[in-house]
């Protein structure tokens, strides 16, 4: 009998971080969440609203930034999510719907399209799209806009 060893391709590995990591995310593991990114991860946002910064460096302030939001919610979901990887091993770009119940009662939903980029198999960056209208009431809903 013999087998084989089939490499994993960029795709595959990729993919395979992004959905462990949005699977901690989205369950409030926000230390298991960082633990994906490298220590000088980069989140930055293309539309900055209200008090919400530009962009956050490190594992220390990513987790910040997402347990934040993860707090201000009861439940994080997301739909149609779309893994699109480039012909550069390190760079994908990412589509989704997230529809979160916030804790004082609201609805945030929102399209995203995110570029992700993975360095030695963590995230190294993520630069974000959202619908601009829908994170401001989301960011004014929580007093950040």
């Amino acid at each position: 009998m013999t087998t084989t060893n089939t490499p994993i391709t960029a795709r595959e590995r990729n993919e395979a971080v992004w959905n462990q990591a949005a699977a901690a995310l989205y369950a409030g593991r926000f230390d298991e969440y960082v633990a994906y990114w490298q220590p000088d991860g980069r989140y930055e946002v293309a539309y900055p609203i209200g008090a919400m910064p530009a962009a956050v460096e490190g594992h220390e302030a990513i987790s910040q930034l997402f347990s934040a939001f993860g707090a201000a919610a009861t439940s994080i979901a997301v739909h149609d999510v779309r893994f699109h990887q480039t012909d550069d091993p390190d760079v994908a770009f990412v589509e989704e719907r997230m529809v979160a119940d916030l804790a004082d009662g609201g609805r945030y939903e929102n399209r995203l399209v995110i570029r992700a980029t993975f360095r030695d198999g963590l995230i190294a960056e993520l630069f974000e799209y959202y619908g601009e209208g829908a994170h401001a009431a989301m960011l004014g809903r929580l007093g950040l806009a």
